[in-house]
């Protein structure tokens, strides 16, 4: 969550920041038809057979992109997004820059790393806001990064 949630009062930064609260563990579940729509699409680079999530490119109901966060939440223990720079707002899409920080927890089938080790990464997310709900989400992540902390891929 950024710092600027506390003062936030465009409608769509404040569900862009209840999305990162839903990465973050912040959010039940079962609040998420609040503001995450039936239909949601993502757009993103494929990871899945690295890292043993399911395949993102492919989710397309909030209930995918639910298995999606669990599968992260998963696999970093105390995983934390910071939102940095952003939320910005254009009409129906809202944008934002994030870290992310994490302790690897196991069960990435191509890391080499031991459990316990603490990994750093950032990236861009993108969402397209539709009815008051989060329709669509974008986005582009420093996967190559992650991928080498994990020891999936060698360093450079």
């Amino acid at each position: 969550m950024s710092d600027t949630r506390a003062v936030e009062t465009d409608a769509g930064k404040v569900l862009f920041e209840r999305f990162v609260d839903l990465w973050n563990g912040e959010v039940d579940f079962a609040d998420t038809p609040e503001f995450i729509a039936d239909d949601f699409t993502v757009h993103s680079a494929e990871l899945a057979r690295y890292l043993g999530f399911p395949d993102s490119r492919r989710i397309t109901t909030r209930d995918g992109l639910l298995d999606w966060v669990t599968s992260v939440r998963t696999l970093l223990h105390d995983v934390r997004f910071t939102t940095r720079p952003g939320p910005l707002r254009e009409g129906d899409l809202v944008a934002g820059g994030y870290i992310v920080t994490g302790t690897y927890a196991g069960g990435a089938p191509t890391a080499t790393v031991a459990p316990g080790t603490g990994v750093s990464y950032s990236g861009m997310s993108i969402i397209r806001l539709e009815n008051d709900k989060i329709a669509e989400y974008w986005v582009l992540s420093d996967a190559l990064g992650l991928l080498s902390q994990l020891g999936a891929v060698p360093r450079p």
